[in-house]
């Protein structure tokens, strides 16, 4: 028990001359530099939810795998305050699960069960609010949030999922085709850690707020990203 009081007082010794001479929790003063960059590469987990409706007994989405890279310009109004416009290049993947039980033109029923595994990539243009809050002499916390756009620029396993329909004059079930809306516009939050001005460490999460698909309408896109960066 004296060891760890020991340790612990010796422990207290060395840090708190670091205390002493840290900087406030919230620092209200002008920002050293206006304009930086940085640079990110990780990480994501998303899903693309599949809509409701009158086409499918059963529909499963799962969470896929998939990396990202990007660069982001920082507009330091103040050591707490910043805006980041950025622009990151995003691979997302998922499983889609079709399960229909459904007449077949000779009356009879019958189980169609369906497994598509999807990737799409994207270019994603976050324009994020940054709030900075000093935790240690050369250890900030950072909370970020902002609107993002996100373009798809090629999608594969799209044309392989086909949509079952129940028609509204019968009982029977018809195929058509799924499309995948390839614009979409959300909200990005997430919070990051920097240590010695310039290593990175960040969590965030991405709220699609349009429909994932225009055949049949409706779903969400949604992801959870982990990035390590380097701040110039």
């Amino acid at each position: 028990m004296k060891k760890v009081i020991i340790t612990l007082l010796v422990l207290i010794g060395l840090v708190t001359p670091n205390i002493a001479k840290a900087q406030p929790f919230f620092d209200t003063s002008d920002a050293e530099k206006f304009f930086s960059l940085s640079g990110r590469i990780g990480f994501n987990t998303s899903n693309r939810t599949f809509p409701s409706g009158n086409y499918s007994n059963m529909i499963l989405t799962s969470w896929g795998t998939g990396f990202n890279a990007g660069v982001l310009a920082n507009l330091n109004f103040k050591e707490y305050l910043s805006l980041q416009p950025g622009l990151f290049f995003e691979s997302r993947s998922g499983n889609l699960i079709n399960i229909v039980d459904y007449l077949s033109d000779t009356y009879t029923k019958e189980t169609h069960y369906e497994v598509d595994h999807l990737r799409a990539y994207y270019f994603t243009v976050p324009i994020m609010g940054v709030v900075k809050f000093n935790l240690a002499e050369k250890i900030k916390w950072m909370v970020e949030f902002g609107p993002y756009l996100q373009f798809c620029l090629h999608e594969t396993g799209q044309n392989d999922v086909a949509i079952l329909y129940r028609d509204p004059q019968s009982f029977f079930y018809k195929y058509y085709d799924a499309e995948h809306r390839g614009f979409d516009f959300g909200f990005k939050m997430g919070t990051g850690i920097r240590v010695f001005n310039h290593y990175y460490f960040g969590v965030h999460y991405l709220a699609g707020a349009l429909n994932a698909w225009k055949n049949p309408d409706g779903g969400k896109n949604k992801s959870w990203m982990f990035t390590l960066g380097y701040d110039f």
